[in-house]
């Protein structure tokens, strides 16, 4: 983080009245919220594909467990107000650094050296492990998570004229009857990508994603076949505010979860425990870890799990590290005085 110019050696050499102190306090605060504005109107104006970074991992999760990949709109506003929510979100945390700036610039007067150190290097690293987080979410877990729980809708049977809860409700089936020959089935061709010309009246079968496709009139039409096995009691459609809400959500908690090193080398260099203390705790903090990555990820594998337990295992292991090196300095400095 960069340092404002003219501090002075000691928060001691500087007296400023309670007057002084508003008028900083309010100039940081207009500051800060114009730098807040002006991200979420860009964010706001690229919203469309943030959204499509944040909702890729649930339309392939859907295509490939033969679902429809829609959502849901339950009401006019909704879709408004969630592109809205999620510009002011990345806004949000586009604008971060400048924010902490300002609060940089308005405390460090009244900090000492050493303290100055601390903010200038525990800040950048907590915003950076934090947007690191909350990318491997969307990156790397989502797809793997909504694939489970798209699937779990599976596990609520279809009832049918075969299953037993419904033989004493059903009229047994009428008998058949004579019938015309049955015309032969109509054959679509069945394609990996569509054919590079197609005219008025065409139809195919999109083999990679499992599409009917006809061309009318120069315009192409497109709907997506549902296989016979996947005809079932629950339908997985999510609404837009509730799976945005749900990766925002899980967004929050993986940040959160990649501060653990910040953490670790706070508590190392503030003296509060050592180094070996964490080290000897090590395998009672892995199980912590493991514990808070099976409530964050429902899925029961354990490979999903591992997904988040390595990248916090690997960052308290960095953390550790970095404390260890901090306390040799230390002491290296300790034996020169």
């Amino acid at each position: 983080m960069p340092r404002p110019t003219g501090l002075p050696a000691s928060p001691d050499e500087v007296r400023m009245s309670f007057g002084e102190h508003l008028e900083e306090l309010r100039a940081c605060v207009i500051r800060a919220l114009v730098g807040v504005v002006v991200s979420t109107v860009l964010c706001f104006y690229f919203g469309d594909r943030i959204i499509e970074w944040l909702t890729a991992p649930y339309y392939a999760a859907m295509t490939q467990e033969g679902f429809e990949p829609r959502m849901l709109q339950v009401n006019p506003t909704e879709a408004f107000l969630e592109y809205f929510k999620v510009s002011l979100e990345f806004g949000l945390v586009l604008s971060a650094p400048w924010v902490l700036y300002q609060v940089w610039t308005f405390v460090a007067v009244g900090l000492y050296p050493n303290e100055r150190r601390v903010f200038q290097y525990f800040a950048p690293a907590s915003i950076g492990l934090f947007l690191a987080g909350a990318g491997f979410l969307v990156i790397v877990v989502l797809f793997g998570l909504l694939k489970f729980l798209i699937g779990m809708s599976t596990w609520f049977p279809l009832p049918g004229p075969d299953g037993n809860a419904l033989t004493r409700w059903l009229a047994p089936p009428p008998a058949a009857t004579a019938t015309a020959p049955a015309a032969p089935p109509l054959r679509l061709p069945v394609l990996a990508t569509d054919p590079p010309a197609p005219k008025s009246g065409d139809a195919w079968v999109r083999s990679s994603d499992g599409t009917l496709n006809v061309v009318i009139e120069g315009r192409r039409y497109t709907t997506r076949l549902t296989p016979s096995d996947r005809q079932q009691f629950v339908q997985p459609f999510f609404t837009i505010s509730e799976y945005l809400s749900f990766v925002t959500g899980m967004a929050l908690a993986f940040g959160l979860g990649f501060q653990i090193p910040v953490v670790v080398v706070f508590l190392i260099a503030a003296g509060i425990v050592s180094a070996a203390m964490l080290a000897s705790a090590r395998r009672h903090v892995l199980l912590g870890l493991a514990v808070v990555a099976a409530v964050v990820t429902p899925s029961p594998d354990v490979g999903s799990m591992l997904l988040l337990v390595v990248p916090m295992a690997l960052l308290f292991e960095s953390g550790l590290f970095i404390g260890k090196s901090i306390e040799r300095r230390r002491t290296a400095d300790d034996a020169r005085s």
